[in-house]
């Protein structure tokens, strides 16, 4: 059962980045559940909702002028009954016509609950470090 939720994980995970790469808004929202809460990278501190969600996740990839790719590299993936957690660093990169292309990096910690069948996003935190010394936040790895 357990290796069987992890694939169900992974898989999900491999569509939704493929979704979020061609900025397919309703695909993505498709594995957010209604009354999912992220913590985003901006403010404000809580979105809750999947209609505040999909705003700020509109905004990321209206934002990202170009191709757009994200990748979680090392996805780790716990499985617990109905409940899986999931984290990993986020990269993100953006190549936009004429310019440099854009890499940042973030932290992710992911909750899903299976519910008829289907998992779904139910928390979501992403969050930046950020340097002690000069109060930015840090996008490298």
């Amino acid at each position: 059962m357990t290796e069987n939720a992890e694939k169900e994980i992974r898989d999900l995970f491999a569509e939704w980045l493929a979704d979020a790469s061609a900025k397919d808004i309703d695909a993505v929202m498709t594995k957010i559940a209604d009354d999912a809460v992220s913590y985003e990278h901006e403010a404000p501190m809580i979105y809750r909702g999947a209609d505040a969600i999909r705003k700020v996740c509109q905004g990321g990839f209206d934002a990202a002028k170009g191709d757009f790719s994200w990748d979680i590299p090392d996805l780790q993936v716990i499985v617990r009954d109905d409940i899986a957690i999931t984290w990993g660093l986020n990269q993100m990169v953006v190549r936009e016509p004429g310019k440099e292309v854009a890499e940042s990096w973030s932290r992710g910690t992911r909750v899903f609950q299976k519910t008829d069948g289907t998992w779904k996003l139910i928390h979501q935190h992403v969050s930046f470090p950020y340097d002690l010394q000069t109060g930015s936040i840090v996008t490298e790895r």
